[in-house]
């Protein structure tokens, strides 16, 4: 069996009036593709919420390949390679394909300086490996 990436145990959150995870428990495997359907209202978008950072579960813990994590933003979930796509995405207009792409995990040189040029490689590098139609 391949290995277990992600887990969560026992998650629940809860905000006035409604708890939208009650113990949810889940398990996704190296390699597995997992979908979560359920009624608007449901759950499914606050325990994503959970898993990228954005939320904190009142109760429960989320595994990263066995290891209980804090994941206080984004930035630790990326890191811990969690990523999302949320559900009313939208590109940011004035921006290009390239700029929309790495939004939330920037290329600099130098530590500050944003380099177009080594984001449109990665870009176009990762759009040939999964085949992917993307013109940076």
């Amino acid at each position: 069996m391949a290995e277990v990436v992600l887990e969560t145990r026992d998650i629940t959150k809860r905000f006035p009036g409604v708890v939208a995870n009650d113990s949810v428990n889940l398990v996704l495997h190296h390699g597995e593709i997992l979908a979560l359907l359920g009624e608007n209202g449901a759950g499914k978008s606050t325990l994503m919420n959970v898993v990228y950072g954005l939320y904190r579960a009142d109760e429960g813990e989320v595994l990263i390949k066995g290891e209980p994590v804090t994941l206080n933003s984004p930035r630790d979930a990326i890191a811990r390679g969690v990523g999302m796509v949320h559900q009313h995405f939208q590109l940011v207009q004035p921006m290009t394909v390239t700029e929309n792409i790495i939004l939330g995990s920037e290329i600099t040189r130098g530590g500050f300086m944003l380099d177009l040029g080594e984001a449109r490689r990665r870009v176009a590098e990762i759009s040939d490996r999964y085949g992917l139609a993307v013109d940076p």
